[in-house]
């Protein structure tokens, strides 16, 4: 290596060695001006949200209650019950804590994917900074959910991934695969398909790296497919969670008019659930279900929590998820004008900033409301705004997407689409391929899995929030964003490697794809 390429590298090691810090000054004067501005942490989740088991079971009963948990994977729960368990008077300001130590560990990881990709340091610093202080990042970040859960582990795998490509070290090969473990025990979406196709995917890529690949696989897909067996033998289901069921509810029977369902039902077309809100009351579904015997075990049992909400963990919604998914069965095939208004409806909020959801935010959101308005129409180009999330699907349905385009996020729909176009082109085009090493490709891959996956994923069972369950993965838009502008192709040679760590990352760097020079 030359003298000046090595003043080259040591300048840009120093350049983002500032950056670093600055990013870390930024993220900590925002929380603070947002905590003067009246913001404060909202553990509210914890007693009202359906996701969530009864906070006196979390005190008395943990460990069993999260054993029979089948609503939900028990990674979320686990958490908030330790800290409500260990903490009962101040389970609040721990969590706090924890996020707040989450946000900023996150701000680095984003930082330092955009550094792995050679994105300048000033312009990484930049987009870092805008993503820390915008509202969604920082509401989220305030509220007991496991959205920031997720984004934080999901920026971790990412980091731990541009580790093993250019190490091959067991080492990062247990921090990624670890990452995608608890994001499987706190969201079902990321599912045991996505799971074996990620790791299948990172054993092929890298060859020497198989034993290693396998270290952190192997677990991952152990006590991932042991919490699919667990709720087959205890509930006759293969899955991380019962919810899908009546979740494809809301998907079908709940985009019908009342009208239409009184008529789908009158004809047999439908089951008379359709006229039933999904996650309704239990009592609203005593005409259609047999009530199972008491087990003694109060997860299982109590039909609501000792603070007044419905307890969707209770083993009589097991019939009622069967009825929803046997009647969305029904209406896709007999209707499927129901999941064509599904869809609309689903890409519409899906293009939505991030913290504009029809509840959750609203009165913390109206603290900061001039500063999130100017923020969501500068940077996301959403120029009107209206509370009503039923008066958004009536402009919709009236006016199409053109009549509304203003009402969501105007830029987020071009930016979007634009940047996963992008980098499925230099995944799957010759000549965009050849610009990048193995290492690169396969960071770019997973995160353009991951964006599909979801994105799909959610899309087809959810309609409302589709906002709210991008937001984990918006820092790989960023990341692509910078790296689509921004971002310097590596000149190949083992000197200007992305971190030109380990025999695989050396190799690849000389011969990047092996298609250089034939």
């Amino acid at each position: 290596m030359g003298e000046n390429q090595k003043g080259s590298n040591g300048r840009r090691r120093a350049a983002f060695g500032a950056a670093r810090v600055t990013l870390l000054a930024i993220f900590a004067v925002s929380r603070i001006a947002y905590y003067a501005a009246g913001l404060r942490f909202d553990d509210s989740p914890i007693r009202a949200d359906w996701q969530i088991i009864d906070p006196v079971l979390m005190r008395t009963d943990l460990a069993r209650s999260l054993w029979y948990l089948h609503m939900q994977p028990p990674g979320f729960n686990a958490w908030i019950g330790l800290c409500v368990k260990l903490f009962p008077y101040r389970y609040g300001t721990v969590l706090w804590a924890q996020q707040i130590v989450m946000g900023a560990i996150a701000a680095l990881c984003l930082l330092e994917l955009l550094r792995w990709f050679r994105a300048p340091s000033l312009w990484a610093l930049a987009l870092a900074a805008l993503f820390v202080v915008s509202p969604a990042c920082v509401l989220f970040e305030d509220k007991a959910t496991y959205e920031y859960c997720n984004l934080f582990l999901v920026l971790t795998a990412a980091v731990a991934l541009t580790r093993f490509c250019d190490t091959l070290q067991k080492r990062w090969s247990l921090a990624f695969f670890g990452s995608l473990l608890l994001l499987a025990m706190i969201r079902n979406s990321f599912h045991l398909v996505y799971l074996i196709a990620v790791g299948g995917a990172v054993w092929w890529l890298f060859p020497k790296g198989r034993k290693a690949t396998l270290v952190g696989l192997v677990p991952l897909l152990a006590v991932t497919a042991g919490l699919y067996v667990k709720n087959l033998i205890l509930f006759g289901q293969f899955t991380p969670s019962t919810w899908t069921g009546m979740q494809t509810g809301f998907v079908t029977s709940y985009q019908l008019t009342a009208q239409e369902a009184d008529d789908l039902v009158r004809e047999g077309l439908a089951h008379p659930v359709a006229r039933i809100s999904p996650f309704s009351d239990l009592r609203e579904y005593d005409a259609y279900i047999r009530r199972p015997a008491r087990t003694g075990i109060p997860v299982l049992d109590e039909e609501r929590t000792s603070t007044g909400y419905a307890n969707y963990n209770n083993l009589a919604y097991l019939q009622v998820h069967k009825l929803y998914l046997a009647n969305a069965w029904k209406l896709w095939r007999r209707r499927p004008v129901v999941a064509v208004r599904a869809l609309a409806r689903a890409w519409f909020s899906y293009f939505l900033p991030a913290e504009d959801l029809p509840y959750g935010f609203r009165e913390r959101r109206a603290i900061l409301e001039p500063w999130v308005r100017g923020f969501d129409a500068i940077v996301f180009g959403q120029l009107r705004h209206v509370t009503d999330r039923g008066e958004l699907y009536a402009l919709l349905q009236s006016k199409g997407w053109a009549g509304v385009v203003w009402y969501t996020g105007a830029f987020l729909i071009v930016l979007i689409p634009a940047v996963t176009i992008w980098c499925a082109m230099q995944i799957l085009v010759d000549r965009y391929r050849k610009r990048w090493t193995r290492e690169q490709l396969a960071v770019l891959g997973f995160m353009l899995f991951t964006i599909v996956f979801l994105a799909l994923l959610y899309n087809t069972l959810a309609t409302s929030e589709n906002n709210r369950t991008r937001f984990p993965v918006d820092p790989y838009f960023v990341v692509l964003l910078g790296v689509m502008v921004f971002g310097r192709r590596p000149k190949y040679s083992s000197a200007t490697a992305p971190s030109g760590r380990g025999p695989e990352a050396r190799e690849t760097a000389a011969r990047p794809c092996e298609r250089v020079k034939k």
